[in-house]
C-alpha cells in the first residue's frame, strides 16, 4: 500500500522504525533539525531524499509534535501523516481545526523504547511483538487505515485502537508511572555510600534501568500528561501510605496482601502480540562443559518434535558442568523429559510457573 516514507526525527524511535522499513524494502528518508543526528541516522538507514512520500512519520519531542505535524500536512497534502508522540491530549482536534485535512492524519504510539536515546540505540527489531496504540479518527479513509495496518505489520506489532483520552489514561499507568518509580528509587541511592552500593544485587539494577532515560525528553512527556499521571500517582501514594502503616504496626496479613496483589498484577501482563502470557514449564538439564552438548539437546528436541520457547544457560569459566534450562509447554516438557532421560541426559524435575 505504500512504497516511500519520510521519518521526521532521527531519535531512537524514528531511526528504529526507519531501519525496520528499510529492511522491508521501503524507500526511506530521515530528516532532523540537528545535522549530526540526521547524518548518523541516514548512514545507518542508508536513507535517500524523497520529494513526495506516501507516508510521513513524525517522531519528535512531544512539545513540538503539533507544529511539525501541521507543517507536514500542509506541505504534503497527498501523504498520510502519523505522529508517534507518547501523549495525545487534543492533538487530533487541533489538526482538524487548523488544517482541515484529518482524513490524512492518524495518531500512533508504538509502546516500545530503551533507556538509551538517539539513533545510537536504534534497532530494527525494537517493535517486535509490541503494542501500537492507534487513535480513533472517524475522518480517516480506508487508504490511511490500510497504510497504518501495513506499517504496524512490518514492525511486527499489534494495533489497538482507542480514543486520545483513553490513551493518555492508559499510558500514564503503563509507561509514565514506571518511569517515575524507577527515577524515584534511583534518586534514593544518592544518599547511600559507594561502599554500600557495591553490595547491590541484580534486582536493584533491574528496577532502576529506566532511570537512565533522557531527563529532558521525559520532563516534557510527564508535564504534557500531568492530569492523567496525577490520578495514577495518587493511587500509588495511597497504597504506599497504607503499606507504611501496616509495616509500622507489623500487620502481616496486610503486608502479604500487598505483595500478593503485586504477583497477581504481574501475572496479568500479556505475552507477545498482546496475547495472554503462556504458563511455561522449565526443564533443567545438567551438561558437561564440552563442545556439541547444546546441539545434542536440540537434535533430541527435533527427534520428538517439541518446540523450545526460550532457554537460559548458567555456566562460569572453569566450571566442569553447565545448567541448561528449557522453557516449553507442559506437554512438550513431559515428552522431552522422558526422552532425554532415556538417552542418558541428566534431567532434573521440571518447574511450573
Amino acid at each position: 500500500m505504500f512504497a516511500s516514507v519520510r521519518v521526521v526525527g532521527a531519535g531512537l524511535i524514528g531511526t528504529s522504525i526507519a531501519l525496520a522499513l528499510k529492511s522491508n524494502g521501503k524507500q526511506v528518508e530521515v530528516i532532523d533539525i540537528q545535522p549530526a543526528a540526521q547524518l548518523l541516522a541516514v548512514d545507518l538507514v542508508k536513507g535517500e531524499q524523497i520529494s513526495q512520500p506516501d507516508l510521513i512519520l513524525v517522531a519528535v519531542p512531544v512539545d513540538v509534535t503539533e507544529g511539525v505535524v501541521l507543517e507536514q500536512i500542509s506541505s504534503n497534502p497527498n501523504s498520510l501523516v502519523c505522529d508517534l508522540s507518547s501523549v495525545k491530549s487534543d492533538l487530533q482536534l487541533k489538526v482538524k481545526q487548523l488544517s482541515g485535512n484529518t482524513n490524512n492524519f492518524i495518531s500512533l504510539h508504538p509502546m516500545a523504547g530503551r533507556e538509551v536515546s538517539g539513533a545510537e540505540g536504534a534497532r530494527a527489531d525494537l517493535f517486535d511483538g509490541r503494542a501500537w496504540i492507534a487513535i480513533e479518527n472517524l475522518d480517516a479513509d480506508d487508504r490511511a487505515k490500510s497504510i497504518v495496518s501495513e506499517l504496524i505489520k512490518i514492525c511486527s506489532g499489534t494495533a489497538y485502537w482507542m480514543s486520545a483520552t483513553k490513551h493518555d489514561e492508559v499510558v500514564a499507568s503503563l509507561s509514565h508511572l514506571p518511569q517515575i518509580l524507577s527515577s524515584a528509587l534511583a534518586a534514593q541511592l544518592n544518599a547511600i555510600s559507594e561502599e554500600n552500593l557495591s553490595t547491590a544485587g541484580q534486582g536493584l539494577r533491574d528496577v532502576t534501568r529506566l532511570a537512565k532515560s533522557d531527563a529532558q525528553l521525559w520532563t516534557k512527556i510527564l508535564l504534557n500528561n500531568n492530569q492523567s499521571i496525577s490520578v495514577a500517582l495518587l493511587r500509588l501514594i495511597d497504597d504506599l501510605s497504607k503499606l507504611e502503616k501496616d509495616l509500622s504496626s507489623k500487620n502481616e496479613r496486610n503486608v502479604k496482601s500487598f505483595l500478593q496483589s503485586g504477583i497477581e498484577g504481574k501475572d496479568r501482563i500479556p505475552g507477545k502480540h498482546g496475547a495472554k502470557e503462556r504458563d511455561y514449564s522449565f526443564l533443567p538439564i545438567v551438561i558437561d562443559d564440552k563442545p556439541g552438548q547444546l546441539a545434542r539437546i536440540f537434535n533430541e528436541c527435533a527427534q520428538v518434535n517439541v518446540n523450545v520457547e526460550d532457554l537460559s544457560i548458567e555456566h562460569s569459566p572453569g566450571q566442569e558442568t553447565g545448567l541448561i534450562t528449557l522453557a516449553l509447554s507442559q506437554s512438550d516438557c513431559q515428552k522431552l523429559s522422558l526422552h532425554l532421560i532415556e538417552q542418558g541426559f541428566k534431567v532434573h524435575p521440571a518447574k511450573y510457573r
